[in-house]
């Protein structure tokens, strides 16, 4: 069963959650990604809610996210803590991480137990290092950084959450530097499992590759295989002060799209996005699809796989944008056709969204948990072939973090 991961919570308000980095205290907001799947009947699942409200997290389970209302009185599990990441795994497994800049992060993981009863996979366990980029790699839920290594040289510190047991352990790999030519040690943004032993992560250089678009693929130990470059677009990772979100993601067929929204003002490259064919070595050269030319201008900061060659984005507000820029609207793209349609009918207007959480793809819809200034937290359902919305499922409280979904 295929899941991709989900993006980032995204408070709309003053400034506004994969590998790359994300951020809890600049932001309570990256794709990377959705959660897709392919259910068998209608009757084995339970969707999952994390919700917000004054500082804690609750999390719960619904039957059905497209209709009537929900709250976290009395119901779910109370967590004393604010997370930023909501982490979807191919093992019925949900985590839910809260990246602190520069400190040690924290998790907490969730099953179903065999009443199908929510219940908790492990305790809260501390990321020490920190972490800006999550993902999922084999039967890992994947969270890390650049870093200063115990050796004391600068590296990378990744962290693996066992998604049947939830034991977590962690890795460091000291080769990062041979990525940014001995001289810049990168930073990654987002981990896409290739399902075939390797994974792949965007990288930048900062100002050194903003016309240039970067991706390695290492094996399950950390040895480098290959770096895929391209200078049709820029990097891949989307940002937001320190935040940094995957724009990677896999479609049905296990192709890797790569995305770059163009972050960087002084890049050359419109935001746009090439393709890594299954099991490719090098990127597509037939495949180039100009984004930013069918949004009219605009650039987007995060993406998540909706399903099939679906895709759904994060787009600023304004064409002309900072880094703390507000971005609330959204567009859904078929890469495989090159098509653009924004989300207009039955969702909210940018300017009255408040708050986002990762949405969820499933059995051919996105769910997407939005707050607005005029009403509670509600799950939009959309249809990615007609980029149409229609209001789901109301929850009572102050926002939500994100969806998940446990099938039986």
């Amino acid at each position: 069963m295929k899941k991709s991961l989900i993006s980032l919570k995204v408070p709309a308000i003053a400034a506004i959650l994969f590998l790359s980095f994300i951020n809890i205290s600049c932001s309570s907001d990256d794709n990377s990604n959705i959660e897709t799947e392919t259910p068998t009947t209608e009757s084995d699942k339970k969707f999952f809610i994390a919700a917000t409200q004054d500082g804690a997290t609750y999390f719960l389970t619904a039957d059905d996210l497209e209709s009537g209302s929900t709250t976290i009185k009395g119901t779910g599990i109370e967590v004393v803590n604010s997370f930023t990441h909501l982490v979807s795994g191919t093992n019925n497994a949900i985590t839910a991480l809260a990246y602190r800049q520069g400190n040690p992060g924290i998790g907490i993981s969730f099953k179903l137990d065999d009443s199908h009863n929510l219940t908790k996979l492990s305790n809260e366990f501390q990321l020490t290092s920190g972490y800006n980029t999550v993902g999922i790699f084999q039967n890992s839920i994947v969270a890390g950084r650049t870093a200063t290594l115990s050796s004391g040289n600068q590296g990378a510190a990744f962290y693996f959450v066992d998604q049947t047991s939830g034991v977590v352990s962690s890795k460091e790999f000291e080769s990062t530097q041979q990525l940014g030519n001995g001289t810049v040690t990168p930073t990654f943004a987002g981990i896409v499992d290739r399902g075939n032993g390797e994974w792949l992560s965007a990288y930048t250089k900062e100002a050194e590759n903003v016309d240039s678009v970067w991706v390695a693929s290492f094996d399950a130990n950390f040895n480098l295989k290959r770096v895929y470059k391209d200078n049709r677009i820029s990097y891949s990772t989307g940002r937001w002060r320190s935040a940094r979100y995957s724009q990677m993601a896999n479609d049905d067929k296990g192709n890797t799209y790569v995305f770059s929204g163009s972050y960087e003002t002084s890049t050359t490259k419109p935001a746009g996005a090439l393709r890594i064919n299954k099991d490719a070595a090098s990127f597509d050269n037939s495949y180039y699809f100009n984004i930013e030319e069918k949004s009219g201008g605009y650039r987007f900061r995060k993406v998540w796989h909706a399903g099939g060659d679906y895709f759904l984005l994060e787009f600023y507000n304004d064409i002309e944008y900072g880094n703390m820029t507000t971005a609330t609207q959204y567009a859904i793209v078929n890469a495989a056709n090159k098509t653009f349609q924004w989300i207009k009918t039955g969702f909210p207007s940018k300017e009255n969204i408040t708050e986002t959480g990762w949405p969820i793809a499933y059995n051919g819809k996105v769910y997407f948990p939005v707050t607005t200034t005029s009403a509670s937290p509600t799950v939009y359902v959309i249809d990615p072939s007609t980029a149409t919305a229609k209001a789901g499922l109301v929850i009572e409280a102050g926002g939500v973090l994100g969806l998940g979904v446990f099938e039986y």
